[in-house]
Parts: C-alpha cells; structure tokens; sequence
C-alpha cells in the first residue's frame, strides 16, 4: 500500500524527523498525542504505520524511514493494548531502534503486556532475539512499574530455571535481567547456571563478579583471575589475526607481503 494513503495526523509522522536528531533534543520522547492531536481513534492507523513493511526497505536516508519508530512510540504513549501483538511480530526484524525502543513503549503500554511478553520469552519456535527482547521488555516494566514486578521477575528466574535445554545467548541475557533487576535472591540458581558452562561469561561476567554485583561479595573475595571472564575463542583467534597482520605490515624493507586489499563498504543497515 502507497505511503500516500495515510491520513491526516497520522500522515503527519511520514516526514516529521530524524529519530537520532530528535533524541539529541529530547532524550525522553516528544510527546506524540500532544504534538500531533493524536487519539485512541488513530491506534488502528498508528499500528498500519508501526508494522508498514514499505517503510522497512526505504532508503536509509529518506525522512520515512523514521516514520515507524514515531508510530510505536506514540502508541506506547497511547497505552495501546491493541498494538501488543502487531508490536511483538516486530521483534526479529534486523532494527536496532526496535531492540532499544520496545522496552520502553511496552512499560508505557503497561500491565496488558505483561502476559504476551512472557509467552514470547517461552516460545521455543521463536528466535532467539525475539525471546531476549521480551526478556528486556518485561524486565524494564518490573523496574518501572512496582505492582507488576512479581510476575515479571517470576516469569524471568521460570525460563532461567530452564538453562539446560535454553540456548547460550538466552541464558546470558537472562542473567544480565535478573542483575538489572538486583535479584540476590536467585544467586542459587545463577550458581547452578554457571557450573553448567551454559552462559557466556564474557558478555555477562564470571560467577565471582556476578556475586560482587548482587552484592553477595566483596571484590576482595576473589582474586583477579576469578574475576576476569575468559575471553571468547572466536575473539581470541581474531585479535591474533589483526597481530599477524599487522606484524606483517611493520616488516622492515625487503621482506615483501601480499598487499592487503581495503575491505568493501557494506551496505548501510536501516537507520543506524
């Protein structure tokens, strides 16, 4: 469906701005219903906006692009119980204002959330990003909303529960909820996950640090290398690539080496 369709004020969004000029301005949002006379009338055309797949393979420099990320933050502001389900099939898209916008439009959409998110989280046939995301979602409305927090911090130490058949990525992610969330009370659990090997202690810390952060320990508990996560191999094998590199690159005169050939520009990913 042509762009051309949308009507007035939702037509509005379509070249109102650049979401990383207006963060600059207002790291909080605008107000959308203020600013554009937005109403509960104008949810159903909002969520078109939010999920309009022509808008997702725009060039990265038309002003449209931005006009999705302005649709799911007004209907965030909006409290848009009907958006849920059309927000949450936006999770696996490759957008990084998706993975940083949602928790944020979810906590604002507020208890109505609560129930997708977790089934999301638990749907194995889901990918893992999706599952992560919601993870973050329900993890930002327990910070946020105090009468909500039982259920999404039991949601999150549920799945955690399940860290022998959960995938690497989901697990690390889940430990790094429950720091935001500062849940000491789950250190039995954490420790299990950790004994297992099934976390990525590079991205969410070793056992040790994990207990200094929930506040269990103190650094002086343990010593450096307890504390020090074990650099991934993958990485590892890499930085000793660029060092053969560039050791090759510093040979004195005389000693020849195949030019290296200057790395393609890739193309440029949706509004980064």
């Amino acid at each position: 469906m042509s762009l051309d369709s949308y009507t007035s004020p939702v037509a509005a969004l379509l070249t109102y701005a650049d979401c990383r000029d207006l963060d600059r301005k207002h790291p909080d949002w605008i107000n959308y219903p203020q600013q554009f006379g937005l109403t509960a009338a104008d949810i159903p055309e909002l969520i078109r906006l939010a999920t309009d797949p022509e808008i997702n393979q725009l060039d990265s420099d038309r002003i449209e692009v931005w006009a999705s990320t302005h649709a799911w933050r007004a209907l965030g502001q909006l409290q848009a119980e009907e958006a849920i389900e059309p927000l949450i099939s936006l999770f696996e898209q490759d957008d990084d204002w998706i993975l940083t916008d949602m928790p944020q439009v979810f906590s604002q959409i507020g208890a109505a959330a609560v129930d997708p998110l977790i089934a999301c989280l638990s749907d194995d046939d889901r990918d893992v990003e999706a599952r992560i995301l919601a993870s973050d979602c329900l993890t930002r409305i327990a910070n946020q909303h105090p009468e909500l927090r039982e259920a999404c911090v039991q949601a999150i130490v549920h799945q955690l529960e399940q860290f022998e058949t959960n995938p690497e990525d989901i697990n690390t992610m889940l430990i790094n909820s429950i720091l935001d969330l500062n849940l000491a009370e789950a250190a039995p659990l954490l420790e299990q996950v950790f004994e297992s090997g099934r976390v990525d202690q590079f991205m969410v810390g070793t056992w040790a640090s994990v207990q200094v952060e929930l506040g269990l320990k103190q650094r002086e508990d343990f010593s450096a290398k307890e504390l020090r996560p074990p650099m991934p191999e993958g990485l590892m094998k890499m930085m000793n690539t660029v060092k053969t590199i560039t050791n090759c690159a510093h040979k004195p005169e005389g000693f020849g080496s195949a030019p290296i050939a200057s790395p393609k520009k890739s193309k440029k990913k949706k509004k980064k």
